[in-house]
């Protein structure tokens, strides 16, 4: 077992979105519990009833405070600053979060 120092964790940064193309900005460090929590709609957050469950963009990080700070610039940003980037990284909006975990899983696999 490793101890809590050579343990390494990673913050993901995500945004989630829905057919009317809401916006949801979110922080975690496991993106596939908190995945499947905003699908079965127990989230505790405001937005959390509008099916805002697709997966449309990730960032990573190994640095908390970095991830937090990245997520307050959005979550401060107009909602035009954040289409326009979704817009540049995923021009469709389009749920990624198949292909997404398919192509961390090796990496995941390397790692253990």
């Amino acid at each position: 077992m490793e101890s809590s120092t050579t343990m390494h964790h990673r913050f993901y940064l995500y945004i989630l979105s829905n057919r009317s193309k809401m916006i949801y900005v979110g922080l975690t460090n496991d993106l596939k519990n908190i995945l499947k929590k905003h699908q079965e709609m127990r989230m505790s957050t405001s937005k959390g009833n509008f099916g805002l469950n697709r997966l449309v963009h990730v960032e990573e990080f190994d640095n908390v405070e970095e991830a937090i700070q990245r997520e307050e610039e959005l979550k401060k940003a107009p909602r035009s600053t954040k289409a326009r980037l979704l817009s540049f990284v995923n021009p469709k909006w389009r749920c990624i979060q198949n292909n997404w975990f398919e192509a961390k899983e090796p990496q995941l696999i390397k790692s253990v």
